[in-house]
């Protein structure tokens, strides 16, 4: 595959609407230092599998689920901020396609991304398209792998501004 450096825009209509909710997430999530977890959001199974996993690894410490929506369209949001300012990004794509990543990369930049192929972990369903083609219990087993080959890779390589190498803190 040849790599390019080409780019495109996508324009964003602005609004000036921000969610309470995510206003709220945001700023503590700033203040407790939790780490952004996003992932694929493509329609069909590769990237279910994706969020599910993304969702797993989400709920454990020092983790946190980003949105998508907020950073793309809404960058003066605290969530927004949060993902971008963050010291430390988890993304995980849904397939050979890296589309999340090739955006984030060129948005959060390359150095603060910790990528991950979710496909790669469990390799199966290539054929499928329709996330209902797969049963709702392949799907979360999937995204089981998926989520705890994230969180080893993360727990052994991830070295917080203190220094340690504990993805939730210093022991």
């Amino acid at each position: 595959m040849k790599e390019t450096e080409e780019v495109f825009t996508i324009a964003v209509t602005v609004t000036d609407k921000h969610c309470p909710a995510g206003e709220r997430a945001g700023s503590d999530y700033m203040r407790e230092g939790k780490i952004p977890v996003l992932s694929c959001e493509g329609a069909c199974i590769r990237g279910e599998i994706a969020r599910l996993a993304a969702y797993m690894v989400a709920k454990e410490e020092p983790f946190r689920r980003g949105c998508h929506g907020e950073l793309l369209s809404v960058p003066g949001s605290a969530l927004a901020r949060w993902m971008t300012t963050a010291e430390k990004v988890i993304l995980i794509d849904g397939c050979f396609l890296h589309c999340q990543g090739r955006v984030l990369e060129n948005l959060i930049g390359r150095e603060k991304l910790a990528r991950f192929d979710a496909l790669s972990h469990y390799k199966k369903y290539t054929e499928h398209f329709d996330i209902d083609s797969v049963p709702e219990a392949g799907r979360k087993e999937a995204a089981r792998l998926v989520a705890d080959a994230v969180l080893a890779e993360i727990r052994q390589t991830y070295s917080p501004a203190c220094g340690c190498k504990a993805a939730d803190g210093c022991a």
